[in-house]
């Protein structure tokens, strides 16, 4: 996972108020807990940590650095958006340790062209993350798979993934990442044979129904006028 630094500052635990203030300031509220420590009301530069995610992405170590020389080792464990801002409006920091095991997922990124495509095949991608266990900096931020060698109808397990010694993998062992499908073919709807009544069809002005076919229906207007001439 890859290190990175933002500035923070203490704040109070405050009314909705207070927030507002805060995110008017140009900062997102945060708190941070964990690791055996009592939770901590903070608050980060909003161009900071945007510039953190668009670099980063979803996994990185941060370190929260304080007035005074107080750092916190963290990693985003959560974060609310305004839907229709798309702003950041509060974040939760996990304080953990670089000595001890940390839990995370990885994304899952193919490179080469399997060579089932050649033979009319789709590459399916079916497992995006994958869940893994090992110390922070032990983590990498995302996984590259080679997917040059594989053929039509032919798939990667997770099984099949090289992460090393280092990592543990939580994922089920047999969940399909990537996959050579044949494509999907959609059938045509069958033609009806000549001389072969059509279930709900109205057979055409001036002929004559099918043998063993019920006679068509005679609209009620017509037979009223036929019962008018007798």
């Amino acid at each position: 996972m890859q290190r990175v630094a933002i500035d923070a500052v203490a704040r109070e635990s405050g009314k909705h108020g207070k927030l507002g203030t805060l995110r008017r300031q140009g900062f997102i509220p945060a708190v941070v807990y964990g690791h055996g420590m009592v939770p901590m009301s903070v608050a980060v530069p909003v161009r900071a940590f945007e510039r953190v995610r668009r670099t980063t992405g979803e996994s990185a170590i941060v370190e929260l650095q304080f007035e005074g020389g107080k750092a916190i080792t963290t990693v985003v464990q959560e974060y609310q958006k305004n839907p229709i801002r798309d702003t950041y409006t509060h974040v939760d920091f996990l304080s953990i340790s670089l000595d001890e095991p940390l839990t995370s997922r990885i994304p899952i990124r193919p490179i080469g062209t399997a060579i089932g495509l050649k033979e009319g095949g789709v590459l399916e991608h079916s497992l995006y993350e994958l869940d893994v266990q090992a110390l922070p900096l032990d983590i990498p931020e995302y996984l590259e798979v080679d997917v040059s060698d594989l053929g039509l109808k032919h798939s990667i397990h997770v099984a099949d993934l090289k992460l090393g010694d280092k990592i543990k993998v939580l994922t089920n062992e047999m969940a399909t990442v990537f996959s050579v499908v044949a494509p999907a073919v959609e059938e045509a709807p069958p033609v009806p044979e000549e001389g072969v009544a059509v279930e709900g069809a109205v057979p055409a002005t001036g002929t004559a129904p099918a043998a063993g076919a019920a006679p068509a229906a005679v609209p009620a207007e017509a037979a009223a006028k036929t019962v008018s001439k007798k």
